[in-house]
């Protein structure tokens, strides 16, 4: 089930594997099934736009109690960045799996773009290897 997996942040294609590895860091690929998570460069910049739409219906319950309260602009001022800065990470990381997982519903991966297990290794060597040498730098 889709939601289920975009609740969880598992992969679009097998919806097993975990998309992030920290709190903001992310798998290059699936630990699962292989597939790389970016699939072409600039591929994450519509999930801004997705990270817009969460980030309106997290504020707009608090937007209409300050209205239906009559709040003074101070309010506004002030609550609106504290909610958008207590929700950042959540809705950052639901933005890109929602992304994903939207994009692969309307654009699923062509037989060729899924590795086999032998790229699957290799791929997941190099990644190991390539993060080795940026951390001894």
């Amino acid at each position: 089930m889709r939601i289920k997996a975009i609740l969880q942040q598992r992969c679009p294609y097998c919806r097993q594997g975990s998309v992030f590895s920290g709190f903001f860091r992310m798998h290059p690929t699936c630990p699962n099934c292989g597939i790389t998570y970016e699939r072409e460069q600039g591929y994450f910049l519509m999930a801004i736009f997705v990270g817009y739409l969460l980030d309106l219906l997290i504020c707009a319950p608090l937007v209409v109690w300050l209205l239906l309260n009559q709040a003074p602009l101070s309010w506004y001022l002030l609550s609106l960045p504290i909610c958008l800065l207590i929700f950042a990470q959540p809705v950052f990381r639901y933005a890109r799996v929602s992304w994903m997982h939207l994009d692969e519903l309307l654009d699923p991966r062509r037989p060729e773009e899924i590795p086999t297990n032998d790229e699957r290794s290799t791929t997941n060597d190099e990644v190991g290897r390539s993060s080795l040498v940026v951390r001894h730098l």
